[in-house]
This record gives structure tokens, sequence and C-alpha cells, in this order.
């Protein structure tokens, strides 16, 4: 469920080898030796998807920043295909792409770790050799952000990318949206992908009865592992008699991010007053050719859903379109608890590992790659 990054890309996107030098030498400097120039990947048009329009360019490495900035040296970067294929065609929340050109692209991708290696005045949560996570202009080998929106964390491994946004997403959605207690029932769909995983594990740490649904046996076994009570792999299993047999009462959440039949199925059968979280439809976005049909398998619009965060109730029942809190200050714990959580060894990040990606001009083979529903836990890329 990588679809998350469509949340992230509308909730929290932020404007945005020196690790052998040590912290403690580190704690007076403002910066570090940097190269001349940086490669980024940028787009100079809108198109039709990510790999049309995304380019390799060099551009002068910042020597001077903002106050309360820092500029970081990207160790990975994190695959989110839906909000990327959206971000290159211009669409909805980045429609303002359309006006970019040569003179001034668009820079791509969202969240990753790195190193600090320079700062500007009036930082001081984070110092130069740090490792961070950070949302903005992840495709690059430097990235500015404001120092405010990056979390300090032990080292820059892969496992934190993952946590930044999908991990971050799904404690947001299940516990300050949808609110989920002992004892309900809950399905996550797109169990095994990058947010799924989170959220079959937020909702075991909160007492939850957890159904998820995957595509391949390999998929199922990593959720049981997990903790996943009951797994519905959709191409084996019928799926609306599965989730009927095993919640006859109904689902009192659900974390849905594939749209299309399987919305449709979650609709059926929610609970009295159960609560659906739209993360995202990806069944229906533009790269698979049967997304106009997968349209039509719901009753309702699942990108107005999204894209305009509507709140319908039917009855008791309540259906949240890109179920991000609308009040950002509750989600200011979820970061604590997120890695909290991980730090204790109670909630795992998994990264993919059926292929491995690195540097910028693999990035739209990971995005084809993520958007293929082969992929387990984040696909993250390495930025040599």
């Amino acid at each position: 469920m990588q679809i998350v990054l469509l949340l992230c890309c509308l909730c929290i996107q932020m404007v945005s080898g020196f690790a052998a030098i040590t912290n403690n030498a580190n704690a007076n400097k403002k910066t570090v030796a940097l190269p001349d120039t940086y490669r980024a990947l940028v787009a100079e048009s809108t198109g039709t998807s990510f790999s049309e329009v995304a380019t390799v360019r060099t551009f002068p490495t910042p020597t001077s920043l903002g106050k309360g900035e820092a500029l970081i040296r990207v160790e990975y970067a994190g695959i989110n295909g839906g909000c990327e294929t959206f971000r290159a065609r211009g669409e909805f929340a980045f429609s303002g792409n359309s006006d970019a050109d040569e003179q001034n692209p668009f820079h791509l991708g969202a969240e990753g770790v790195g190193i600090v290696a320079s700062i500007g005045d009036g930082v001081t949560d984070v110092a130069v050799g740090d490792a961070v996570c950070f949302v903005g202009s992840a495709f690059s080998e430097y990235s500015v952000c404001k120092a405010s929106t990056l979390w300090k964390v032990s080292q820059a491994t892969p496992e934190y990318v993952g946590l930044r946004i999908s991990g971050l997403t799904a404690c947001a959605m299940l516990e300050r949206t949808g609110r989920v207690r002992e004892g309900e029932t809950v399905l996550v769909t797109a169990a095994a992908g990058g947010a799924g995983h989170f959220a079959v594990q937020f909702a075991k740490l909160a007492g939850c009865r957890v159904i998820g649904t995957c595509g391949s046996e390999r998929k199922a076994k990593v959720l049981r592992d997990l903790g996943c009570d009951h797994v519905i792999n959709y191409k084996e299993e019928d799926v609306a008699a599965e989730v009927e047999r095993l919640a006859p009462k109904g689902l009192d959440a659900v974390l849905e991010g594939v749209g299309g039949d399987m919305l449709q199925i979650a609709l059926d059968n929610l609970a009295p007053k159960g609560r659906l979280l739209q993360i995202g439809y990806i069944s229906e976005y533009p790269h698979n050719p049967e997304a106009k049909l997968e349209s039509t398998k719901n009753e309702l619009d699942a990108s107005d859903l999204f894209w305009n965060s509507k709140t319908i109730s039917r009855g008791e029942q309540t259906i949240y379109g890109n179920a991000w809190p609308k009040d950002y200050g509750a989600v200011a714990s979820c970061k604590d608890r997120v890695l909290g959580l991980y730090e204790e060894g109670k909630l795992k990040s998994l990264v993919d590992d059926t292929e491995q990606f690195v540097g910028l001009e693999s990035v739209s083979d990971a995005i084809n790659h993520m958007l293929s529903g082969k992929t387990i836990g984040k696909v993250v890329v390495r930025i040599p």
C-alpha cells in the first residue's frame, strides 16, 4: 500500500560520505566540504507518466541556506507510485506543475533519509552529520528542507524511509481518525504494502482482530508473521464471501487503498457504526489499463472522495476520504509513537527486497515495480 504517499504529498509534503565525520566534531560546524554540483530528477513539463517526464539534471550545490533550513545528503529515497504519477501528470494537488518549463522545472520525489550536510542560521534541532528522515525532493543527491520538519534518527538506513510517511500515516489514520479499539474487527486492503503492513501492526497493537488482503502466498506468510489473524488472497479466494464469513456482524474499521471492487466490498460489509478510512484507490490510477472499468465497480467516486477529503455519513457509518486527520496537531504525537515503537522493536519496517534499485536512473523502474503489485513493504532506492 505504498499509495500512502498520496496522502503525504497532500498533507505533509515540505519545501524542500559525510557520515565519517563524527557528530562531536560537527557539533559547531554549519557545513562540511560540498561538491560544486549535484544531480537531481526533475520534470520540465507534465506528461502521461513519471518515466515520460523525469530527467536527470545537474544543479549548483547550495552554498548558502535560508534561516531554519538544512541541506541533506540523500542516502535512500522512498517510492510512491500514485503520488509521483499525479505529480508528473500535473493533476489534482499538483496542477501547478503544468506551468513548468526548462528554466523552471519541478523536482520529483517525496520522503527519504540522509545525513545533514549543512545548516542555516537558527537551526538548533539538528547538526551537521546527523542522520534524519525528511520529506521533499528525495530523488536527488541533495535536498534542502525546513529543519523543523526533520526527524532525527539513529542512522540513515532504508527502514526509516517507510516510517516517515507510510508508518506515520497508518498510525494517524487508525489511531486518530479511525480510533480503533480493542476487540474490533479491522480490514486492511493491500495489507502487505508500504502502508498496509504498518496498518496491520497498529491494529494489532490496539488489540483488534485483523483481516488482511493480498495477492500471493509469499505476502500472506509475511502478514501472518506480522500478526494478521486472517489473510485473504484475492487471486485465489472470493474476497466478498470471505469477508462476510469472517465478519458476519460487519467490519468495525477498514483501511482501504485499492478502490474499484475492493472498495465496494468494504462498503457492503461495514458494521452499523463502521468507519472506512480511505488511503488511496490504486486500482483506478492511470497506470492501470482497466482503471475506468474499476471506477465503475463501486458506488462512490473514489477520486473525488480522496482529493476533496470528503467525509460521508451513512446512518451511523462514516466514510473518510483521504483519512488523514483534519487537525494536524493531533498527528504530532504519532511521530514519537512511530519512532518509539520501532526503536523498541515493537514495530517492523519492511523494505521490499524483490528487486534492488540504485541511482537516480533507476527511479522510473522502481515506480513501475511498485505499481506492479508484486512488492512487500516499502520500495526504496539507494542514492549513491
